[in-house]
Parts: C-alpha cells; structure tokens; sequence
C-alpha cells in the first residue's frame, strides 16, 4: 500500500480496508476512460463558486453511489490509487468527505468502482463546476 495515498484517503475520512488484488471487473484505466474523456457528460453538476459546494458534491455522490449500488452493505467500495497501483478497497464513514480528495483548491478528481464492477462514479473539477460522471459496466452486470 502506498503510503501517500493511504494518508490522503484517512485524511478524507474513509476507513482504508487494502490493497484490492480481484481480477474481476474494469481496471483504473479501463473506468478512467469511460468517465473522463472530452465527450463525457456530467450526471450531476455543482457550481465551483456556490459557499456549500463541497458538502453537495459530498450529499449528491453519496446519494448516486447508494442508489446505483456502488456502495456495499458494509459501505466498502473501490477507490482509484492511480492507473499502475490499482484499487484500494475503502469503506465509507460518518467524516467521509469526496471533496475533501483535492490535490490544489479547485482539483478534484476522486473516482471510486463497485465491488462487482458493475458501475462506476466520478467526481471530478470542471472549469467553475464540479461534476459526477458515472458509467455503467454492463458485460460485469
């Protein structure tokens, strides 16, 4: 396990539960390329520049993560380490916070996969918005 990214995802607010070694379902470049790429349409947009922007980036990716059971019972899921490492299987907590996920003030680029791999969930920074970008694996489903 990478340790800055380890940090970086306690820091958020996740439990950090290891490294994921299942073969099944898309990898981090395979999700990555479904959900950030010039044609992608946003399922949900924030305005950057609203006072409340992080916490409904937060309410809203939790809500489509629920709703598209991405999240498991337990509230474990994968999170993207980066495109060599992998998934890192995190649960979701009561200090959880995507937009907490920011490299700079402004950059946020969070993307998380259901334990099966049937879908994937997004939040990246988009000029003065954030948006959710979701993609569904149906070959998984």
């Amino acid at each position: 396990m990478d340790e800055r990214i380890e940090s970086r995802l306690r820091s958020a607010g996740f439990d950090v539960l290891g490294m994921y070694g299942g073969q099944d379902g898309p990898t981090v470049t395979e999700v990555f390329r479904e959900v950030v790429h010039i044609d992608a349409e946003p399922v949900e947009r924030i305005r950057r520049g609203d006072a409340h922007a992080g916490r409904v980036v937060d309410e809203r990716w939790r809500a489509r993560a629920r709703a598209g059971r991405l999240v498991a019972d337990d509230g474990s899921f994968l999170a993207a380490a980066g495109m060599e490492l992998g998934w890192v299987r995190v649960r979701l907590t009561e200090r959880t916070s995507i937009s907490a996920m920011e490299d700079q003030p402004g950059e946020l680029l969070f993307i998380a996969r259901s334990l099966s791999g049937h879908l994937a969930l997004a939040a990246s920074a988009e000029g003065g918005e954030y948006w959710l970008l979701e993609a569904e694996f149906r070959e998984v489903l």
